[in-house]
């Protein structure tokens, strides 16, 4: 979560000095994506990630560098390309993740369309009978696009392999810590699909739930809805500004560490100055080779 955090300010940083484009922020989103991603079986189970999912591509295994580097690369094509940009560069967002040896699925520019995509790929191994997971996740925008109601109803008709993670932005204020009513509660989600909603906040309860929509799953007992609600914030103005510690995921998981006498101050402190050096160097590197 440290990593995905530090990447995320990076990346701000090279979008203010013009050397990428398109950016989404992911602070916030830190437990929602790396508490349920590492429970995602690498290179055998397929994941379809949004564009805010920083936190998913680094635990399936890409680098800071490739992210770096894929950012930088997108960003200098379409200004290299001259003058206006045509429709299909307008249809390509800078953040399309795409891993394939790690089964990572390319996301399209239209929003929700990976809900089909998964649901189709869930059918495939399905047919297979393979032992196969497929993994969607998408932002609070998808759910209310036809593609989102489709897929999920097509999954839970076919009960089919698949899991689907909706990341919704909430806001809390600092007297009122419950968050606001879903509106996937009260959209008519199909009746053979498990719907389960997630402090985002919380790594430990994220990887809980995860870990059991997995095993239910993958025993062929149908799709898994999970909503993730996070209290994402801006870049500009920091989480602990604005909002108590437990609703940072990072400062969350250190109470955590601290309540169970687990916490060390110093490796802390040492873990994030590696952290910052490497991914430094991983930033100065894709300058260079981009």
């Amino acid at each position: 979560m440290l990593i995905m955090r530090i990447v995320d300010e990076y990346t701000c940083s090279l979008h203010r000095q013009g050397h990428i484009g398109f950016i989404a922020s992911c602070r916030g989103h830190e437990a929602a994506q790396v508490g349920s991603a590492v429970c995602i079986e690498v290179g055998k189970d397929f994941t379809l990630p949004y564009y805010r999912d920083l936190g998913v591509i680094l635990t399936i295994g890409m680098t800071p560098y490739e992210i770096f580097r894929a950012a930088i690369q997108s960003h200098r094509k379409q200004t290299h390309s001259g003058g206006m940009p045509g429709p299909a560069q307008e249809a390509q967002p800078g953040h399309q993740w795409r891993y394939r040896k790690h089964n990572m699925v390319a996301g399209a520019a239209p929003v929700a369309t990976q809900i089909l995509h998964a649901a189709g790929i869930a059918f495939a191994s399905k047919l297979r009978k393979a032992s196969v997971v497929t993994i969607a996740y998408c932002g609070d925008d998808a759910i209310t696009e036809p593609d989102f109601l489709e897929g999920i109803t097509f999954s839970a008709q076919h009960s089919l392999p698949a899991i689907y993670i909706c990341e919704r932005a909430i806001s809390y204020s600092h007297e009122y810590t419950q968050p606001d009513t879903s509106p996937l509660q009260s959209m008519g989600l199909p009746t053979d699909i498990d719907y389960y909603c997630i402090d985002g906040s919380d790594v430990i309860a994220v990887h809980s739930a995860m870990r059991a929509a997995m095993q239910h799953t993958r025993a062929g007992l149908g799709p898994v809805i999970l909503e993730i609600q996070v209290c994402r914030d801006s870049e500009n103005e920091p989480v602990t500004s604005t909002q108590s510690s437990q609703h940072d995921p990072l400062l969350h998981c250190q109470s955590y560490l601290e309540e169970h006498e687990i916490w060390d101050e110093a490796w802390a402190i040492q873990l994030r100055e590696r952290i910052i050096r490497e991914v430094e160097q991983a930033m100065q590197d894709a300058l260079r080779d981009g």
